[in-house]
């Protein structure tokens, strides 16, 4: 492959991992928007150039890097701004707190109005300090806790049992009911925190320490590395590094196996107060308003995740006030608190502070904002010589037009290859999610694009290596590709905010629905082709309709700028005509935009369509006696949950199938009516772990023939449902 293409895929691999609950066995199902979308509206012909160039240009030449840098070197070292002596601020925690003073200060600093820190609620996890002793040795820890409650300050004195890599397989032979689990890790490539918390919990397991075998966390041994819990708070769970549990494996082989464990974590569901601080440019119109955020909760002391987006966003706004730019629209700076986590017992358990901000205090941003600016670890390089921009589908065909404008030129002189045309689909795994399914269309910085770094023969992404990790540090810090950001980003939000007209796109979901259509499947279900080709017309026109009602607008504008006649009326028709279009962008996320698991963003009914596909080629494997061959489809059911099957022992991950599965609809958060009812195929699945090729498989054969007809049930609703919505778009 070319040097871009291996990169696209790379990033795309990336944007399906990070963050990822499930293990690498998987046919990737999120959709990548490097097929670009054609749009009649644009924001990024010559003559629209004109209208913003000099904004642009102004804009790109005040940016500060030095206080880019020191401020986000601030927020992620002062030691008054952590939790712990390893950093950590986090949910509603006291640091998160003094952080959000300062934050506001810092605000009024540097010139932004009507700032305030906006209290929303959230499940409180405060990370104090650890100790583990092991009996009989000089070994003294300090392990990181996960967001569950600790011990008491007599801790756990107890047997440590080392139990492998965590799986039902690894304690057969090992008693651990009221002794500390002592288990290996890989979250990367074989299942999240959560399922070895419940597999030590169904082995009566009074405490659990982990450490990371692979996957996440390969940057030292001497690391720590998290991931947020998703899952409920039964023990206390923690981590140490691959070079503790030496020292530990070491001591069990001399016998020293009695171990004290004292953990000094407190989290309380739904007592918790995080800030969401939120500052103003304020625009010559308050109508309408664009978005720069980040997250200012972190792990160790995150100066990638995510202190150095707040130095963006930060950096962002003061580059536009100090080169005397005037929005036409408010400029909203959001630095969002509880996004690492904020949820207890929940698949859907980040994205807390945003979640609360944009649904329950300010749920009228979703009909005002033309874009939000969202930002992740936006400050290292991993190689790339091309700048490449994230955001959701309807956005692709306006990133097109401004690189070809050569609008954005100026930005990326740094970057050899420039910025490409293509854009990358976003995901789930930021505070752009929450904000997405409220109504409100965002871009994000990209990252990952490469392999990176190259270590011990083997090549890491800079995810696998840094990500969550005391290494996520100031020694990762790349000024070229921050200032980039700072200056790609802050450039795209001008040219948006000087149009009256939005160029969002909703041509791009009429795509994804047609090449996401399963023709003889539907037809199974009873929907015809032709009733869904007759629905995607009536959405197409309706969609061409709207985009030359924004094209025509933009125009007369532009003409009327260049004549220097009066604006006004035209700048109202198109805040009407964008209060359609986000109305119409809020529609399709309802109707049409679902997840698989919690991290593939899809068209509904892929889901079930998924399920059904995969249950086909079971069957017919089985039916021909290969039970490997079925086994080897089989862990990709309900989104690769069905994964945690071939792991766990029933229990646990039934528990974890229960934080998901849209059968259990408490406590979803962002991820409420985005999901599928999954297909009960376990007893099967893990009867079939249990056979060969040859065995007799008719039992399980009228489990999962059983199982399809429902699936195919829900299809034909959901597709219906599909329909119906197409129908009444105009409506």
């Amino acid at each position: 492959m070319m040097d871009e293409d291996r990169c696209i895929l790379c990033a795309y691999l990336f944007l399906c991992l990070v963050k990822e609950k499930r293990n690498m066995k998987k046919i990737l199902q999120a959709s990548l928007s490097a097929v670009l979308v054609l749009s009649l509206v644009g924001c990024g012909s010559t003559k629209e150039k004109a209208v913003y160039q000099d904004s642009i240009d102004a804009y790109v030449n005040e940016i500060d890097m030095d206080y880019a840098y020191d401020f986000t070197k601030t927020l992620s070292t002062d030691t008054s701004l952590h939790d712990n002596s390893l950093g950590f601020r986090t949910s509603g925690s006291d640091a998160e707190h003094r952080t959000a003073n300062y934050l506001a200060k810092e605000m009024k600093a540097i010139g932004l109005k009507n700032v305030e820190k906006i209290p929303v609620n959230v499940d409180k996890w405060q990370y104090n300090d650890a100790s583990l002793t092991i009996e009989g040795t000089d070994i003294d820890l300090m392990p990181v806790s996960y967001m569950v409650n600790g011990t008491d300050e007599n801790g756990v004195t107890a047997q440590i049992v080392d139990c492998g890599t965590g799986f039902a397989k690894d304690y057969e032979d090992k008693d651990v009911e009221g002794k500390i689990a002592l288990v290996g890790v890989d979250q990367f490539n074989e299942s999240w925190i959560g399922g070895y918390i419940y597999e030590a919990y169904e082995h009566g397991a009074k405490a659990l320490v982990t450490y990371d075998l692979d996957g996440y966390g390969r940057f030292s041994d001497d690391d720590h590395q998290i991931q947020d819990v998703c899952a409920e708070d039964i023990m206390p769970t923690t981590i140490i590094t691959m070079s503790e549990y030496k020292q530990i494996k070491k001591a069990l082989k001399q016998g020293h196996d009695m171990a004290t464990l004292k953990v000094d974590s407190v989290m309380e569901e739904g007592n918790g107060t995080s800030y969401d601080v939120v500052g103003y440019i304020p625009g010559k119109s308050h109508d309408q308003q664009i978005i720069f955020a980040g997250h200012y909760d972190m792990y160790f002391t995150g100066f990638q995740d995510d202190c150095s987006a707040i130095g963006t966003i930060m950096s962002m706004a003061k580059t536009m006030i100090d080169s005397g730019y005037v929005p036409e629209n408010d400029i909203v700076v959001v630095a969002h608190g509880a996004e690492e986590w904020g949820a207890t017992g929940t698949e859907f358990d980040w994205t807390r502070g945003a979640y609360e901000l944009i649904n329950n205090v300010h749920p009228e941003w979703a009909n005002k904002t033309l874009a939000l600016f969202n930002f992740e670890l936006d400050a290292y390089d991993d190689g790339t010589d091309t700048f490449m921009v994230t955001c959701v589908p309807e956005y692709a065909s306006l990133v097109k037009s401004l690189v070809d404008s050569g609008a954005l030129d100026g930005a990326v002189k740094e970057y050899k290859n420039g910025i490409s045309t293509k854009t990358y689909d976003t995901t789930t795994m930021e505070d752009g999610v929450s904000y997405r399914n409220a109504g409100v269309p965002y871009f994000l910085n990209t990252t990952d694009t490469c392999s990176g770094e190259a270590k011990d023969d083997s090549e890491y992404t800079w995810t696998q290596l840094h990500y969550h990790t005391e290494s996520d540090n100031t020694d990762t810090y790349s000024e070229k590709v921050m200032k980039a950001n700072i200056a790609v980003f802050g450039s795209m939000a001008i040219a948006i905010d000087q149009l009256p007209a939005m160029s969002l796109n909703m041509q791009a979901t009429i795509d994804d629905l047609k090449e996401s259509f399963n023709e003889n499947l539907a037809l199974e279900a009873g929907v015809s082709k032709k009733d869904w080709d007759k629905a995607l017309a009536v959405f197409e026109k309706e969609v061409d309709a709207l985009n030359k009602e924004g094209q025509d607008i933009n125009d007369r504008y532009i003409k009327a700028v260049n004549s220097k006649s009066d604006v006004t009326s035209i700048q109202k028709e198109g805040k009407a005509y964008n209060k359609k279009v986000l109305d119409l962008f809020k529609y399709v996320q309802d109707n049409f935009v679902g997840i698989v698991f919690s991290s593939d963003v899809v068209m509904k009914h892929v889901g079930y369509q998924n399920n059904i596909e995969y249950m086909d080629e079971i069957i017919q494997d089985l039916k021909i006696d290969k039970v490997k061959d079925a086994l080897d489809v089989a862990y990709q059911l309900n989104g690769l949950c069905e994964y945690n099957y071939y792991l766990f022992s029933p229990n646990a991950a039934a528990k974890i199938d229960a934080h998901a599965d849209k059968a259990v609809e408490n406590n979803k958060w962002w991820g409420n009516d985005k999901g599928y009812y999954f297909t009960d195929t376990k007893n099967a699945t893990t009867s079939l772990l249990n056979k060969e090729d040859g065995d007799d498989v008719s039992e399980e054969i009228k489990v999962y023939e059983s199982a399809r007809t429902k699936q195919l049930d829900y299809y034909k609703k959901v597709l219906e449902n599909e329909i119906l919505a197409m129908n009444n778009i105009n409506q």
